[in-house]
């Protein structure tokens, strides 16, 4: 149970239209190709999901059922985009990546604009994430190659033992296109014609104050997504792992599990597409 609501915790990514990131990289040509049907974007169209996480050596656990859906146009910085909107405040992490957020289909990629906030433990406030036209899907994009990238620095204050802690979050987060698939079975459904794509985030947390620098969490992978899309249909099946590893003084002064391996699927059930 303990693990159920840690995992739900950590899986709070909210996106909205205001962040306090410091970078967006890897801005590339985006006009380039035939334009996209991987995620078809009309005004109505949703997607459901089942949402679960695995148990090694025992059967899934249900958590809940996100339902994404586009609900209007909308205007960034004089670009229209489709705003991604769900009925409630999803479980899962894809749902969450676009919730809140703009998307458009920029020639053979899928971009959004927004902010990508991930809830850390032992952090007072989520880790936030500017995204400018991120591209998160390229549909002709070859395989093992990467696709956009973001990175910078945060800045937080935490507080252990009546000490305050100034510290410095530096991020990256980066899309890489994977193999493309004649076809994928999810569900029991058999798609035609899927495209993988890795989404990762690397975290570097650190302390420095007079006479005092310590690095709290090392350089590494925090999160992982794994996206299948099928033509003409969206995202159809995301398989996430969130994992961390510090060291065990540490976790132990600000409260924290020393390490945390969790891993959750998003299963489509139903869609519409218009």
């Amino acid at each position: 149970m303990k693990t159920k609501l840690l995992f739900s915790l950590i899986s709070v990514l909210i996106l909205s239209s205001c962040s306090n990131s410091d970078s967006n990289s890897a801005q590339q040509n985006l006009s380039d190709g035939i334009p996209t049907v991987y995620m078809p974007l009309t005004n109505g169209n949703y997607w459901k999901y089942d949402v679960q996480q695995i148990n090694p050596g025992a059967s899934n656990t249900p958590i809940g059922i996100d339902h994404l859906f586009i609900s209007n146009d909308t205007l960034i910085s004089g670009t229209t985009y489709k705003k991604m909107k769900t009925t409630a405040v999803p479980i899962g992490f894809f749902s969450n990546t676009l919730r809140n957020n703009g998307v458009r289909i920029s020639g053979s990629s899928l971009v959004t604009t927004g902010t990508f906030n991930l809830a850390f433990p032992g952090l007072a406030t989520p880790i936030q994430i500017d995204l400018n036209n991120f591209v998160f899907f390229k549909e002709n994009a070859s395989a093992d190659t990467e696709i956009s990238s973001t990175s910078g620095t945060l800045y937080q204050t935490i507080t252990s033992g009546g000490t305050s802690y100034p510290l410095n979050i530096d991020y990256t987060l980066r899309s890489v296109a994977l193999e493309t698939l004649p076809t994928y079975l999810s569900n029991g459904i058999m798609y035609p014609n899927v495209k993988k794509t890795r989404l990762i985030l690397n975290l570097k947390i650190s302390t420095s104050s007079p006479g005092i620098t310590a690095t709290l969490l090392s350089d590494q992978t925090v999160l992982t997504l794994d996206e299948y899309f099928a033509k003409n249909i969206g995202n159809v099946y995301t398989n996430t792992f969130f994992h961390y590893a510090i060291n065990s003084s540490i976790a132990s002064q600000f409260g924290i599990p020393a390490t945390i391996s969790l891993t959750e699927e998003e299963f489509l059930t139903t869609y519409n597409i218009n």
